[in-house]
């Protein structure tokens, strides 16, 4: 199917609107593609020519309509000032905050050489005759907040929240404006009590609009227990397993390990785009995901 029919059923996504149709496989790839070139996956996040290129040959091998330019790697909270250990993938936070950047800027964002080889491997793509189906997954909300105060920042809820929020929302506008076509915010954590329910689901807001403002659907993955109810501010991708699931949702998170997939749903229906609820290992095998992909397919 033409990449230009998957722009527009994105766009669509976005708005809510579209009639049903099958789902688009966009399983989280990245750290798998360092293979192709046989280099250290932390190398390659940090070189956008590389980054696109191995991407670019691995979406070619799986017969994939996607490519992830960044995935989940400590980039947001290592922008805003948390030491992150680079030389291992993913990336960690890995000592206490010195200082914490209150008011967070695209130069500050573009400091992290993760993000930076990111938004030039879109633009190369954007400069190429091939097109794909570009997926940027961050980190959520919710994580980046606890990320901040493991690091030793003293945040209340409310500040906590408005800081990651407004750091979310100007990485998802950076990634919206080199033209992505889906954005993925990815929760290892999530809120307790009302109050900090209430500040996340204002955090995700903020990121959503900007998003869905250039026609970008934002997605939402939750790894392990689900929220009890579903934030209509973001397009629910709920888990196989997890519950409770919202009504009709156009989102599904299946899991990591290609192992576990099952075949791909080829009927139209309210199912607009599988993910998965994290990044597929970056040691898993390419063989692997071939056959994995031959055996969905089938």
């Amino acid at each position: 199917m033409s990449s230009s029919v998957w722009f527009k059923r994105m766009q669509d996504l976005a708005r809510g609107a579209g009639f049903a149709h099958a789902p688009l496989f966009a399983p989280l790839l990245f750290g798998a593609a360092a293979q192709i070139e046989a280099i250290a996956p932390e190398a390659m996040a940090q070189d956008g020519t590389r980054l696109r290129k191995n991407m670019t040959e691995l979406r070619r091998a799986l017969g994939l309509e996607t490519v992830a330019c960044a995935v989940p790697s400590a980039m947001e909270a290592q922008a805003l000032g948390v030491p992150v250990a680079e030389n291992q993938w993913p990336p960690r936070p890995s000592g206490e905050l010195s200082a914490l950047n209150m008011e967070i800027s695209s130069e500050q964002l573009l400091a992290v050489p993760r993000i930076a080889a990111a938004l030039e491997a879109i633009q190369q793509w954007r400069a190429t005759p091939d097109e794909q189906v570009i997926v940027a997954a961050l980190t959520g909300p919710a994580t980046l907040l606890a990320q901040l105060r493991a690091a030793g920042a003293a945040l209340t809820d409310e500040e906590g929240y408005d800081l990651v929020g407004r750091t979310l929302a100007t990485l998802a506008r950076m990634y919206a404006e080199a033209q992505v076509q889906v954005l993925q915010l990815h929760e290892t954590e999530l809120p307790g009590d009302e109050g900090a329910i209430d500040g996340w689901k204002g955090a995700l807001g903020t990121i959503g609009n900007v998003s869905r403002f250039h026609r970008v659907p934002p997605l939402l993955v939750v790894e392990g227990a689900a929220p009890a109810s579903w934030p209509v501010q973001v397009v629910a991708c709920p888990g196989s397993t997890q519950t409770p699931v919202p009504p009709r949702p156009h989102g599904q998170a299946w899991a990591s390990d290609p192992v576990a997939w099952p075949s791909l749903p080829t009927q139209s229906g309210n199912l607009r785009l599988i993910t998965t609820v994290a990044e597929v290992p970056a040691s898993t095998q390419v063989s692997d995901l071939v056959a994995a992909m031959g055996r969905i397919r089938s």
